[in-house]
C-alpha cells in the first residue's frame, strides 16, 4: 500500500525533478537583428544630421538674422546752437587776395525807401502760413493716432467698448520693430491698442515699457505688419536740442491733438523757455507759448525747421495758463527714451533737486551744490538717511555743483548699485559733512 502511495507521489512531483536546459542561440538572427540596428541607427543618424543642417541654415539662421538685424536704438539731438563756439572764433592767418572793389554810388537810401514803400498783403501773410503749413505736413509724417480700446460693462450689465485716442511719435527701429512714443496714462487697463498710420493704416502695438515718473511709454509694431505703402508715407522724428536752440520769441508749431479735436494744428511763439520741472532724481524744461489750447493737448511741439522740440504737456501749465499750449522739452527726455527702447533699467534714489542760487549762497552761506527740496516716501535715499533740505555735493567722490551734474554722475549707475552721496547737512547756522551708503533701485 505504501509503495503503491509512494509511486503515485512520485509520478505527481516528477516534473519538479526535470533538467532545464537553456535554449540553443539562433546566431543567424542575432546577427541579423544587430545589422538591423545599426542599420537604424545610422539612418537616424544621417536623418538627425540632414535636418539639422537645414534647420540651422533655414529657421535658425533666419532667428539669427533677425537678432543681428536688431540693432540699439540711439537718438541724436539734430540741432543744438546757433552760436559760435569759442573753439571756432580762432581766425588762422591766412594771406587773402586783395579783392578790389568798384566805387558805385550809395544807394542805402534808394534800397530803404523801396522797402519803406512797399505795402505788404493778404497774399503776403498767406504766403508766411502755406510755408509753415507745408513744414507741420512733413513733420506730421512722423505723428501717429493711438487707441487704447477697454472692454467695460454698463450698471445693466450691457457690455460695451471704450476708445481712447491720444498722439504717438514714431522714434526709430531697430530693424525688426518699430518704436512709437505715446501718452502711457491711456494705456492702463487696455485690452487691445490701435495704432493708425496717416495713410490709414492700422496695426496692433505691444506696450514695450513704462516710465511711471514721466507718463511716457514706448509701443511696438514688428516692420512685417507694415504695408510698402505706408514704409513710404512714415518718417521717423527729428529731435532739436531744446535747452540750446530754443529762445523766447522763437516760431513754433503745435501738432497732434493741441486742441482737443483730434488732428489739429496751432502756429505761435515760445514766451519761456527757463521754467525748471523739478521730478523725482531729474528736472525737466518746460516750453510754453501763446498757442491756444486745450487743457487735455497732446502731441508735439516742432520749431520752424520742423524739428521736434518738446512734447505736448499741460499737467504744469499756472492756473491762468490753463488754455495755453505748453511742452516738456525733448532733451532731457531723450535719454530716458533711449533706455526704455534698449531695456535699459534706470536708477531710481528718490529725490527732488534744485540747483543752489548764488544768492543762497551768498547771504545764507549754503553750500554749491543739488538742493534736495524733496524726497519720495520709502525711497532708497530716505533708507539711507538723506534727508529734505540737504545738499548732494559728491557722489562716489565725483563733484557734484549742479543738478545736472546729480543726473550724469546717477545716469552712469544700475538698479542695484551701493553709491556712496556726500551732503552738507544744516546745523544751526553751519552745515556738517556726511557721508551716507545708497543702495538704488529700479
Amino acid at each position: 500500500m505504501n509503495e503503491q502511495h509512494n509511486s503515485y507521489e512520485n509520478n505527481d512531483y516528477t516534473f519538479l525533478r526535470e533538467k532545464i536546459t537553456e535554449r540553443p542561440i539562433n546566431k543567424r538572427k542575432v546577427i541579423k537583428q544587430s545589422l538591423l540596428t545599426i542599420t537604424l541607427a545610422v539612418t537616424f543618424a544621417l536623418v538627425a544630421c540632414f535636418v539639422f543642417f537645414f534647420f540651422e541654415k533655414g529657421t535658425l539662421n533666419g532667428f539669427s538674422k533677425e537678432q543681428q538685424d536688431s540693432k540699439k536704438i540711439e537718438l541724436t539731438l539734430q540741432e543744438t546752437t546757433d552760436e559760435i563756439l569759442p573753439e571756432n572764433m580762432i581766425k588762422e592767418d591766412v594771406v587773402e587776395p586783395e579783392i578790389i572793389i568798384p566805387d558805385f554810388p550809395d544807394s542805402s537810401e534808394l534800397i530803404e525807401d523801396v522797402i519803406a514803400s512797399y505795402e505788404p498783403d493778404v497774399d503776403d501773410y498767406q504766403g508766411i502760413y502755406n510755408k509753415m503749413k507745408k513744414l507741420a505736413a512733413e513733420a506730421s509724417k512722423s505723428l501717429v493716432t493711438v487707441t487704447a480700446i477697454q472692454d467695460k460693462t454698463t450698471w445693466l450689465n450691457s457690455d460695451y467698448e471704450s476708445k481712447t485716442k491720444t498722439t504717438g511719435l514714431i522714434i526709430e527701429d531697430n530693424g525688426t520693430d518699430l518704436f512709437i512714443l505715446t501718452d502711457a496714462n491711456i494705456l492702463s487697463n487696455s485690452n487691445e491698442i490701435v495704432v493708425s498710420f496717416q495713410n490709414t493704416q492700422e496695426c496692433t502695438a505691444t506696450v514695450k515699457a513704462v516710465d511711471n515718473y514721466t507718463g511716457i511709454a514706448i509701443l511696438t509694431i514688428p516692420l512685417t505688419e507694415l504695408n510698402d505703402t505706408t514704409r513710404s508715407a512714415i518718417a521717423y522724428a527729428a529731435l532739436a536740442n531744446s535747452q540750446l536752440s530754443c529762445k523766447p520769441g522763437d516760431i513754433v508749431i503745435a501738432l497732434g491733438d493741441p486742441l482737443g479735436y483730434g488732428s489739429s494744428i496751432g502756429y505761435g511763439i515760445l514766451t519761456s523757455t527757463n521754467t525748471e520741472i523739478n521730478g523725482i532724481d531729474h528736472n525737466y524744461q518746460l516750453l510754453t507759448t501763446d498757442i491756444y489750447g486745450s487743457e487735455n493737448a497732446n502731441g508735439i511741439l516742432i520749431n520752424k525747421n520742423g524739428k521736434v522740440i518738446g512734447l505736448l504737456n499741460q499737467s504744469f501749465n499756472k492756473s491762468e495758463h490753463k488754455t495755453l499750449v505748453s511742452a516738456v522739452g525733448i532733451t532731457e527726455l531723450t535719454k530716458l527714451i533711449e533706455n526704455l527702447c534698449n531695456d535699459v533699467s534706470r536708477p531710481h534714489m528718490g529725490v527732488s533737486l534744485t540747483n543752489v542760487s548764488s544768492i543762497a549762497m551768498r547771504y545764507y552761506n549754503v553750500p554749491m551744490g543739488a538742493y534736495i527740496i524733496d524726497i519720495e516716501m520709502d525711497s532708497p535715499a530716505m533708507k539711507g538717511g538723506i534727508h529734505k533740505g540737504d545738499v548732494i555735493t559728491a557722489m562716489n567722490d565725483a563733484v557734484i555743483t549742479s543738478v545736472l551734474d546729480y543726473e550724469l554722475e546717477l545716469n552712469d549707475c544700475a538698479p542695484g548699485d551701493e553709491v556712496t552721496v556726500t551732503i552738507m547737512r544744516p546745523n544751526g547756522d553751519t552745515y556738517i559733512d556726511m557721508d551716507l551708503k545708497v543702495t538704488l533701485s529700479e
